[in-house]
């Protein structure tokens, strides 16, 4: 008989703590965006409305956009986790897709939305996000070359930017059309994007396939 498993050690205290002011400085700086615009998110401003000091803001974050952008890096981390939970033997794109559905929370996915169509006006937070988006890639070219070990660099390489590439499409088609609007449906339309980006990655674009093969013969 097997010897029983020990249980998962819970956090300490001391790391609750840790996450939970972690979790409430990204949140003031959060707030102060949306009632008050960028001008603002002020180390000293978001950390008053924390609770905490400036000095202890700056040990958990190097600036206070790396606090605004919390959202953006917990939404890519969970749906990395997602794709490396899924069975290994898995089609890796179709993988992909299943992740990209199973993010159903919609209260995770409003502030990324949100974040997305603010960065526009923020410099600063623009080239953040792009940096989270970049770790995103990264971290997904070492999930495939894991789950697909006869994969080539570049071939894994490929495919990361790829899927990163469709999901930023997808946020930047839903801003075009939903920028500013957070509710159920517009967020259900974002979830919708996102799934039928990596679909489309994953199927070879099958309209745009049709259309080519339908289109006339040009006349030499």
């Amino acid at each position: 008989m097997p010897p029983p498993t020990a249980p998962a050690e819970s956090p300490s205290r001391r790391e609750q703590n840790k996450t939970a002011t972690r979790a409430a400085i990204a949140d003031a700086a959060l707030v102060l965006l949306r009632s008050e615009g960028p001008s603002a998110v002020t180390a000293d401003r978001v950390a008053d409305a924390a609770g905490v000091s400036r000095r202890t803001l700056f040990n958990y974050f190097p600036t206070v956009e790396a606090a605004l952008n919390v959202p953006t890096e917990v939404f890519l981390d969970q749906a990395l986790r997602q794709l490396e939970e899924l069975p290994a033997d898995m089609p890796i794109m179709e993988a992909a897709v299943l992740a990209m559905r199973s993010l159903a929370d919609r209260r995770a996915l409003a502030p990324v939305a949100e974040l997305f169509v603010l960065s526009v006006d923020t410099p600063q937070l623009n080239r953040l996000q792009l940096e989270t988006w970049e770790n995103c890639a990264s971290r997904l070219v070492e999930t495939v070359l894991g789950r697909v070990p006869r994969s080539e660099s570049l071939e894994a390489t490929v495919f990361a930017h790829s899927v990163v590439g469709a999901g930023k499409a997808a946020f930047a088609h839903w801003a075009h059309h939903h920028a500013g609007d957070l509710s159920d449906a517009s967020l259900a339309a974002l979830q919708h994007h996102l799934a039928e980006a990596l679909s489309q990655l994953r199927d070879g674009f099958p309209t745009l396939r049709i259309q080519a093969s339908a289109a006339p013969e040009r006349k030499a």
